[in-house]
C-alpha cells in the first residue's frame, strides 16, 4: 500500500499530524469517495497509541464530533466508551486481517448522550503499522422500539386477561388493533409513533409530532396525570379521556418508561391501548356495586353472609367495607380467606364463636356471641355477633347477620364493677374514714379504718352532731359559712375543724360532703369522708417556720424582717415615733471559717444572734439577712429626732461591746468586732428597701472607717454611692464607644535620653472632659471591669510596640503596662498575654509588665508559676511602689523579676528626710546585690535626679522629664 498524497482529504490536518498516514486501498481517490460516502459512520484508528487517524461524515454527524476534534486523540480520552472494558474484551485479541462482526455498545456522544450502536471492524496493517477500520450503526431506536412492543403486548395481555369473560375473538382482534408505542430521544422535540399510536390519536403517522400534540386530544383535567406520568418514568399504569370521532369520548390507559444504561438516558418510550369499551362495561358494573356499598355501609355494625360447607369449612359469600374496621382486613381479603378473620379472635374466645356457630348449625337456631378482636396496632375490641342460618340445597348452612361493636358497654360495665371494688377496698383500707348524717345533722353511720383507730369514737358519735362529739377549732364566721352552706344543701370540701380525744389532745380532720336526696327529692342529710390532717397541719406549721425563720440561728429571717419592717413603718406613721435599723456585718468573718472551717463559723454565728438578742428590747426585732450579716430593728424610739438618733447610737455601742467580748468556739478562744451602719426611719417616706440600702452603705462607710465601729447614714453617702452607680454606667460605655485613650511617661537616662515609657489609661468622658484614673481604676476593681479595661490596655500598647518596631528610631523602646491584681490572677491570664502577642506580632522583649507588692501575697506559687512562664518568651517583670509594701526578701529573691521601682513617696523628700534618703539608699543597694534594674518614680527636681544618680540610679521617671501625654506629643529622643 501507498501513502496517500497530500492533497487527499483523507490525510489527517495539521493539527492531528501523525506519525504514518493510513492505508490508501486501492487509490486515495476511491478510497476517500467510499469512506465520505458510506451511510455508516467510519472511523479508522491506529493500534499502537489508540489514536483516531480519520473519521467520515456520518461519523461526525452521529457522534456530534468534529473531524479536527477528534483526530490524534483517542476515544478514551474523549470519554467516547461508556464502558471502557468493552473496548479492551472487542479489540484485545483482534489479529491483522481479523473482523468483528455485529456487537452492540453503548458509546457517549459529544452532548453527553448514551447510544447503543452496531460495530464492526477489521484490522488493517500499512506499512509495518497496523490500524482498526470501525463501522458503526445507531440501533437505538430499534431497541427501544422492539422494547415498547413487547412492554404494549405485556400491557395487553393484562388488559385481555381483565376483559376475556366479556368480549369475543373478534372484540379482541380490535383491540389489538388500538395498541401502539411513541419513542423521544434526548435533546430532540419530535415524538415518534407506531401505526397502532397514530389512530389511537387522529394523527398522520408521517407527520412531524411534538408531546403536545400526542396529547392535544387529551381532556384537560386527565392532562395532569399524564404529565407526573411523564415525569416519573416508572411504567405506572395511567389511564386518562380524550375526544374521539363525532364527540364520543374514549378511554386509554398508558405506561412510560425511560431507558437508562449506566446513568445516562437513551430514550424515551411509552405503550398506549384504547379499553373505551372495557371502562363502560366496567363503570356499569361499578354503578351496581356501588348501590349495593351505600346500603351496607349505611347498616350499624358489619353485615355478612357466613356459610358452612358440607366439608366442614367456613366461608365469607358477602361481608360489609366494616369488616376492616372491626378485624383489620378487606372485605375482598375476607372472601378470598375466612381463616384471616377468625385469626383476629382473641384465642381465648375461639373455641366459644366454633362452639356456638356449631350448635347453630345443628339446632338451626340464631346464633349470638360475645367475643373479643384483636387488629394489630388497636386496642381490644368487644363485639356482638347476631344471626339466623338458612339451610340450602347443597347441604350448606348460610348464616345471615350482623356483628355489632359492645366495646363501649362492656367498659362502662367492667369500670362500675371496679368503683365499687374500689370503694369497698377504700373504705376498708384507707386512713379517711366514710360517714352519714340525716337531716338534723347527726351521724347515723361511720366506717372506714379511722372507725378502728383510738382517735375516733364512733360508738358514741353515733345520733349526736359534730359539735356534740368533740368538735372545736372553727372560727364563728367559719361556722356561719359552712352553716349557709349546709342550708343551701351544697356540696362542701375540706372543711377543717379540731377534735378532742379521749385522751384529751386535739386531732386536726378535714371533711367534705355532699347532700343526699330521695326518690321525691327531699334532703335526707349528708354523706362524706373525713381525714386526720394533724400530720400535715404540723409539717406547715413547721414550713411556716423555716419559710420566716433562720435554721441555724432560729431568729427572724430577711422575709420575716421585711414584713415586720413594714408594719414598724405603718405604727411609726401613726404613732409619729422614731425608729432605727442597725446593719450589722463581722469584721474578718471569712479569714474565721478559712482557717478553723464552716463550723467554727456556725458555732460563732449562733453566739453573736444570741448576744443581739440580749441587747434589746422586747419590741425590737433581731433578725440574720444571711451569711455573717444581721440587722437589728429598733422601733418605739423618742418622738424627737435628735433624742432618737442618740437612743439608737446607745444599743449600737452596747452592741458593739458585747460583740467585742470573746468567744469560746470550742476548744479556740477568738475575738470578732462588728461593723454597724445605723439609718433612722419615720413614717413611711424612705420605703423598705431604701431604708435597708442606707443602714448598708452606713455599714461600708464604718468599714472604710477602719471597722469596729458605728456610722449613721447621711445624704453625702447617697450622694456619692449613686455618683458611684453613674460612674459605672457611664465606663461600661467607654469601654464599649472607645473613650479610653493611652498616655505614654517616658521612662529616661541620666542624660534624658528615652529607654521606654510607661502606658496610662485615660478616660475622655464626653460631657466631664478628661477624668482621673483615681477616679475610675478603683471602681473598675470593685466592679470587675478592671478586666476588659486592663485587656484593652495590654492591646493597645501591643499596637504601639508593632508601630514603633517599623522605625529603626524607635524599635528599641519598651512600653511598661501596670496589672492589677484581679488581672493578674485570672486563671487565663498567660494564656491571653502569649494570645495577645501571637496575633499582634508585638515583640514580647519590649514588653514589661508592673506588678505591685500586694499582689504577690497570695497564691505566691501560682503567681511565680505564671511569672516565668511569660519570661521564658521574653516578657519582663517590674515590681512596683517598691517600699511601699509587706514583701519578704525571701520571696524577693525567688520571683523571676527584671526591675524595682522605687515609689515617688520615697523620692519626693529624698533631699529633707534622711529616712527617705536611707530608704532610697538600701533599696537601690538591694538591686545592684540582686542584679535587678531600679527606675526612681516622680523625679521633679534636678537636686532629685543628682541625689539618686549619685546613689547609683541610672534611670528615672517624673514631670522633670516629661508628663504622660498621648502618643502623638511624645518628644522621643531615644538611645
Amino acid at each position: 500500500m501507498q501513502p496517500l498524497p497530500e492533497s487527499s482529504p483523507f490525510d489527517p490536518d495539521a493539527s492531528a499530524a501523525v506519525d504514518h498516514p493510513p492505508p490508501a486501498g486501492v487509490g486515495a481517490g476511491v478510497f476517500h469517495i467510499i469512506f465520505e460516502s458510506s451511510p455508516e459512520a467510519i472511523a479508522l484508528t491506529r493500534v499502537r497509541d489508540g489514536a483516531i487517524v480519520q473519521v467520515n461524515r456520518e461519523w461526525e454527524s452521529l457522534t456530534g464530533y468534529r473531524r479536527e476534534e477528534v483526530v490524534g486523540r483517542t476515544a478514551l480520552a474523549l470519554g467516547h466508551w461508556l464502558h471502557p472494558e468493552q473496548r479492551t474484551s472487542i479489540f484485545g485479541d483482534l489479529k491483522p486481517g481479523g473482523r468483528v462482526m455485529d456487537v452492540d455498545v453503548s458509546l457517549v456522544m459529544k452532548d453527553g448522550s448514551p447510544r447503543v450502536v452496531r460495530l464492526n471492524a477489521t484490522m488493517l496493517m500499512e506499512a509495518g503499522e497496523a490500524y482498526i477500520l470501525i463501522y458503526l450503526r445507531d440501533v437505538t431506536a430499534d431497541l427501544l422500539a422492539r422494547e415498547a412492543l413487547r412492554s404494549g403486548e405485556l400491557a395487553l395481555a393484562n388488559a385481555n386477561t381483565v376483559m376475556n369473560r366479556q368480549v369475543k375473538l373478534h372484540e379482541l382482534t380490535e383491540s389489538v388493533a388500538q395498541v401502539g408505542h411513541w419513542v423521544n430521544y434526548p435533546g430532540d422535540k419530535t415524538v415518534y409513533l407506531s401505526p397502532g399510536l397514530a389512530q389511537i390519536a387522529g394523527l398522520e403517522q408521517e407527520a412531524v409530532v411534538t408531546m403536545d400534540m400526542l396529547w392535544g386530544r387529551v381532556f384537560p383535567e386527565d392532562l395532569p396525570a399524564l404529565h407526573q406520568a411523564r415525569h416519573r418514568m416508572d411504567g405506572e399504569v395511567v389511564e386518562f379521556r380524550s375526544s374521539g370521532p363525532g364527540g364520543r369520548t374514549l378511554w386509554a390507559r398508558s405506561r412510560m418508561h425511560r431507558q437508562v444504561v449506566d446513568g445516562r438516558v437513551l430514550a424515551d418510550f411509552g405503550v398506549v391501548q384504547e379499553f373505551t369499551q372495557e371502562r363502560e362495561a366496567r363503570d356499569s358494573l361499578q354503578k351496581q356495586f356501588d348501590f349495593i356499598h351505600k346500603i351496607t355501609s349505611r347498616a350499624p355494625g358489619m353485615l355478612f353472609e357466613f356459610q358452612r360447607l358440607p366439608n366442614g369449612r367456613f366461608r365469607f359469600p358477602f361481608v360489609s367495607d366494616a369488616v376492616r374496621q372491626f378485624f383489620g382486613v378487606t372485605a375482598e381479603q375476607a372472601q378470598l380467606d375466612s381463616r384471616r378473620v377468625m385469626s383476629r379472635i382473641h384465642p381465648q374466645d375461639v373455641n366459644q364463636v366454633i362452639n356456638t356457630t356449631l350448635h347453630a348449625t345443628e339446632t338451626m337456631q340464631p346464633w349470638q356471641c360475645e367475643f373479643r378482636a384483636q387488629v394489630p396496632g388497636a386496642p381490644l375490641r368487644w363485639l356482638l355477633g347476631a344471626s339466623v342460618p338458612e339451610k340450602l340445597t347443597d347441604g350448606s348452612v348460610l348464616f345471615t347477620g350482623a356483628i355489632t361493636d359492645i366495646t363501649s358497654q362492656k367498659l362502662a360495665l367492667e369500670k362500675l364493677q371496679e368503683s365499687e371494688e374500689r370503694f369497698r377496698s377504700l373504705s376498708s383500707l384507707s386512713s379517711d374514714w366514710y360517714w352519714e348524717q340525716d337531716a338534723e345533722l347527726r351521724f347515723t353511720r361511720i366506717d372506714g379504718n379511722g372507725a378502728n383507730t383510738d382517735r375516733l369514737a364512733p360508738q358514741s358519735s353515733i345520733g349526736r352532731t359534730r359539735w356534740d362529739s368533740g368538735g372545736q377549732g372553727v372560727t364563728p364566721s367559719q361556722w356561719r359559712a359552712h352553716i349557709a352552706a349546709l342550708e343551701a344543701r351544697q356540696t362542701f370540701q375540706d372543711f377543717e375543724m379540731q377534735r378532742e380525744l379521749s385522751n384529751g389532745q386535739l386531732m386536726w380532720i378535714s371533711i367534705s360532703g355532699a347532700p343526699v336526696f330521695d326518690s321525691q327529692g327531699r334532703f335526707c342529710g349528708y354523706r362524706g369522708t373525713g381525714r386526720d390532717i394533724s400530720s400535715r397541719k404540723a409539717a406547715e406549721s413547721e414550713i411556716e417556720r423555716l419559710a420566716f425563720f433562720d435554721a441555724l440561728t432560729g431568729l427572724p429571717n430577711r422575709r420575716m424582717l421585711l414584713d415586720r419592717l413594714g408594719l414598724a413603718l405603718s405604727s411609726s406613721h401613726r404613732n409619729s415615733q422614731h425608729g432605727g435599723l442597725l446593719f450589722i456585718d463581722l469584721d474578718n468573718f471569712k479569714v474565721l471559717n478559712d482557717t478553723l472551717g464552716h463550723h467554727m463559723g456556725d458555732l460563732l454565728l449562733k453566739q453573736v444572734a444570741q448576744r443581739l438578742q440580749e441587747c434589746v428590747r422586747s419590741v425590737d426585732t433581731v433578725a440574720r439577712l444571711g451569711g455573717d450579716e444581721f440587722v437589728v430593728m429598733l422601733e418605739e424610739l423618742h418622738a424627737d429626732a435628735g433624742i432618737a438618733a442618740t437612743e439608737a447610737e446607745a444599743v449600737a455601742k452596747k452592741v458593739l461591746n458585747t460583740l467585742n467580748k470573746q468567744f469560746a468556739l470550742g476548744n479556740h478562744n477568738m475575738h470578732s468586732s462588728p461593723s454597724i451602719g445605723v439609718a433612722m426611719f419615720c413614717g413611711h417616706a424612705e420605703g423598705i428597701e431604701e431604708l435597708l440600702k442606707r443602714a448598708d452603705l452606713a455599714m461600708y462607710q464604718a468599714k472604710n472607717a477602719g471597722r469596729n465601729t458605728v456610722r449613721f447614714f447621711d445624704p453625702a453617702m447617697q450622694l456619692a454611692a449613686s455618683a458611684r452607680a453613674e460612674m459605672e454606667v457611664d465606663l461600661r460605655k467607654a469601654l464599649q464607644e472607645e473613650q479610653l485613650v493611652l498616655y505614654y511617661q517616658p521612662v529616661v537616662t541620666a542624660n534624658g535620653a528615652i529607654t521606654g515609657v510607661e502606658a496610662l489609661v485615660r478616660w475622655m468622658h464626653p460631657v466631664k472632659g478628661m477624668v482621673s484614673p483615681g477616679e475610675f481604676i478603683p471602681l473598675a476593681e470593685q466592679t470587675g471591669l478592671i478586666l476588659p479595661l486592663g485587656q484593652w490596655v495590654l492591646e493597645a500598647a501591643c499596637a504601639q510596640l508593632v508601630a514603633w518596631s517599623a522605625d529603626p528610631h524607635t524599635q528599641r523602646l519598651s512600653v511598661a503596662v501596670n496589672v492589677s491584681a484581679r488581672q493578674f490572677r485570672h486563671p487565663d491570664f498567660s494564656t491571653h498575654i502569649l494570645d495577645l502577642l501571637r496575633t499582634t506580632g508585638a515583640n514580647p522583649y519590649r514588653l514589661k509588665l508592673e506588678l505591685t507588692e500586694s499582689l504577690l501575697l497570695t497564691d505566691f506559687e501560682e503567681a511565680v508559676l505564671k511569672m516565668s512562664e511569660l519570661r521564658s518568651i521574653g516578657v519582663s517583670f517590674s515590681l512596683d511602689d517598691f517600699g511601699t509594701g509587706y514583701s519578704s526578701l525571701a520571696y524577693l529573691k525567688r520571683l523571676p523579676l527584671d526591675q524595682l521601682k522605687i515609689d515617688q513617696s520615697f523620692v519626693r523628700d529624698v533631699l529633707t528626710d534622711p529616712n527617705d534618703a536611707a530608704i532610697a539608699r538600701t533599696i537601690l543597694s538591694l538591686a545592684k546585690s540582686m542584679d535587678l534594674g531600679v527606675v526612681a518614680e516622680g523625679v521633679e527636681t534636678a537636686g532629685q535626679r543628682d541625689f539618686l544618680l549619685a546613689a547609683g540610679c541610672h534611670a528615672f521617671q517624673g514631670y522633670f522629664f516629661g508628663r504622660p501625654v498621648p502618643v502623638e506629643q511624645l518628644q522621643l529622643r531615644p538611645l
